[in-house]
């Protein structure tokens, strides 16, 4: 075998892993990676972005559409600091984002990170935001650190992983050969716990499933309506579970936190809780009381009896029970009881009436568009009221409540579905925060629409300060021209004055096949 450098060996290692897209910003510490993607172009596409936090946030958008491993890279130092804002998010969506960074030589190591090249202690620094973290001192290090990482990335929840490169290690000659592809380890539940489960749903007459996000991440969907289907049951999400369930299926009650949820939270006798950590969001700060039988299914053994104790816990892949669950019910319906009640709820849930702009936006969307959400008053409603129908076609930052995940969202979600309609529901506060990136979405021709609701303030923050003390501070935005920002940049811009316009504004601008910005003046 001839001998490569530690770059090549490194894309190597990520090809066997099946990475076809990295979106990232160059610098000198990874010239002898970005030298081997030169000569994989091929096989792996790199896009550059304008800011090291849209690159991971487009990561994390590639992630959650597909449910495939996202990847990002970045610089040390200032270049990881940028990126921090999407890797947080990564963190708190459990979205599997492989980050690449690069470090100072490793004869360097033991030198004080204050006074060196782009000087940071990585390790110490994004601990706290990482599943993992793999540091590479030597050219030897790689092919294993690469199959580590992605076995920590398949397995069980997922969540970010850092892999940091010195740049001897990079720049060193090698032999080496790469790894097998590592698709991690997923476990399967024990049958007593299944047979527990089994007995629990038998006693019950109104069970009630909560579908998370670890039914997202798996794509799960088929498997949880079999089980619904199976014990009569209704369907409820959590936030970050949205899209886990079709919101025109006859189970489905909505979001868990809403009226039609908490109702049947109220009727039932039993919940089964499927991928899901109880997170503040989805239970009003913990103040929620579970008092009935609770089956919590989770990836992460962990948040098992973390938030609300259990009475069967199993901690594993959610697909994977769900499929042993099915496997052993022989009745078309086990718990009949809900019967008339469960055709109630969800008809209720289906004829209550949205917001006009959400209802426009998504009767123009076709039924598998990606729909990009920011931080705004408008996307806010769009949990409850803009109906989606796929895992992964509904982006948003349900946790951190990062602003600036629209765009960058969106352009990640488009890299990996070309073909698919994908639309950014942004405020101006937020569509600034990453706006340059959409030399990104007109450079790569990404046929992004983004919706900017345009009232020259952070409005959710004016609110808040309104209702407690009764004035505004530090709210007013001054907005440059949209439609001429858009178009020096090459994009489409167009401006929306009358309500009435927006529905025929938003057909227009996806068949245009244009980065296109929607400046919505409110």
């Amino acid at each position: 075998m001839k001998y490569i450098t530690g770059g090549n060996l490194f894309v190597e290692s990520l090809k066997t892993q099946g990475v076809d897209v990295i979106f990232g910003l160059p610098g000198n510490h990874l010239d002898t990676v970005y030298e081997a993607l030169y000569y994989n172009q091929e096989e792996i596409k790199h896009y550059v972005t304008r800011h090291e936090g849209g690159a991971a946030f487009m990561a994390d958008g590639y992630s959650r559409a597909t449910g495939e491993v996202g990847v990002c890279m970045t610089v040390p130092g200032p270049g990881s600091n940028n990126a921090s804002i999407g890797i947080c998010e990564a963190f708190t969506a459990s979205s599997p984002v492989l980050w690449i960074t690069g470090q100072n030589a490793s004869y360097l190591a033991h030198k004080d990170p204050r006074k060196s090249f782009h000087g940071l202690d990585q390790e110490s620094v994004f601990e706290s935001m990482t599943k993992h973290i793999e540091i590479v001192h030597q050219v030897h290090q790689i092919p294993n650190a690469v199959n580590r990482a992605f076995g920590v990335l398949r397995s069980g929840r997922p969540g970010p992983v850092l892999i940091e490169l010195a740049t001897d290690a990079l720049q060193a000659d090698t032999e080496q050969q790469v790894p097998r592809r590592n698709n991690g380890i997923q476990t399967m539940a024990p049958p007593d716990d299944i047979d527990s489960t089994i007995q629990l749903i038998k006693d019950a007459e109104r069970p009630l499933i909560i579908s998370g996000s670890g039914i997202n991440h798996t794509r799960a969907t088929d498997e949880l309506l079999e089980f619904a289907a199976h014990l009569d049951s209704p369907l409820s999400m959590t936030g970050m579970g949205k899209g886990s369930v079709p919101e025109d299926s006859p189970y489905c009650i909505g979001m868990f936190r809403d009226s039609y949820s908490q109702t049947a939270l109220k009727e039932s006798d039993l919940l089964i809780a499927i991928g899901t950590r109880f997170t503040y969001r989805d239970t009003a700060n913990w103040s929620l009381k579970l008092s009935k039988p609770l089956i919590h299914i989770e990836a992460d053994v962990e948040e098992i009896n973390k938030e609300y104790p259990a009475t069967v816990g199993i901690g594993a892949n959610p697909k994977l029970v769900l499929k042993q669950l099915n496997s052993i019910f022989t009745e078309d319906k086990m718990n009949p009881k809900w019967e008339e009640r469960l055709v109630e709820l969800n008809r209720e849930f289906l004829s209550s009436e949205p917001p006009r702009i959400l209802k426009d936006l998504r009767d123009v969307m076709p039924r598998d568009a990606i729909l990009s959400v920011d931080v705004n008053i408008t996307g806010y409603g769009a949990l409850t009221h803009f109906p989606t129908y796929y895992s992964g076609s509904y982006i948003f930052s349900g946790i951190s409540v990062a602003m600036g995940i629209g765009l960058t969202g969106a352009i990640g979600a488009q890299v990996a579905y070309p073909n698919r309609k994908v639309v950014a529901l942004s405020g101006d506060g937020g569509f600034l925060m990453t706006s340059p990136d959409l030399a990104t979405a007109v450079m790569y021709d990404l046929p992004v629409v983004t919706i900017i609701m345009n009232d020259s303030q952070y409005t959710s923050i004016e609110r808040g300060q309104l209702r407690r003390f009764g004035k505004r501070i530090g709210v007013e935005l001054v907005n440059p021209d949209f439609i001429q920002f858009a178009e020096s940049f090459g994009a489409v811009g167009i401006r929306v004055e009358n309500i009435n316009d927006f529905r025929p504004t938003v057909e227009k601008a996806l068949s245009l096949e244009k980065p296109t910005i929607i400046d919505v003046a409110l």
